[in-house]
């Protein structure tokens, strides 16, 4: 194998070559994964407000904030429904439908102390 000073240049040309490649490459890349971002976030937002549109100028951590609120949102409320769901469909055992019978029970009823006249059982 024969070394010149041209063939040591061209390697180094292109070695160069590409690492401006592979920085290009590098730098578009990550160009996309944050429009992708963008465009998810968008996305999101527009799913967790129900349809109304959001400012598409609005900056990458402000669409961030609110897509991390509405997803706080989103859990709140379905944890909400999910317990008065099941509050609402478990059965009662003894099930009072007056006064009358809250009393024929042997219950205590509880009051304002300004009802106590009406609520004493005569």
């Amino acid at each position: 194998v024969w070394i010149n000073k041209a063939s040591s240049g061209n390697r180094q040309s292109r070695t160069r070559r590409a690492n401006r490649n592979a920085k290009f490459y590098r730098r578009q890349f990550g160009i996309y994964a944050r429009l992708s971002l963008d465009e998810i976030l968008s996305k999101g937002l527009y799913f967790f407000s129900g349809g109304v549109d959001q400012d598409d100028g609005s900056s990458l951590p402000y669409k961030l904030l609110m897509f991390g609120f509405g997803f706080f949102i989103l859990i709140t409320i379905s944890s909400y429904v999910a317990n008065l769901a099941a509050f609402l469909t478990r059965s009662v055992p003894d099930y009072v439908a007056s006064v009358e019978g809250a009393i024929n029970a042997g219950l205590k009823i509880c009051g304002h102390p300004a009802l106590a006249e009406e609520l004493q059982f005569k």
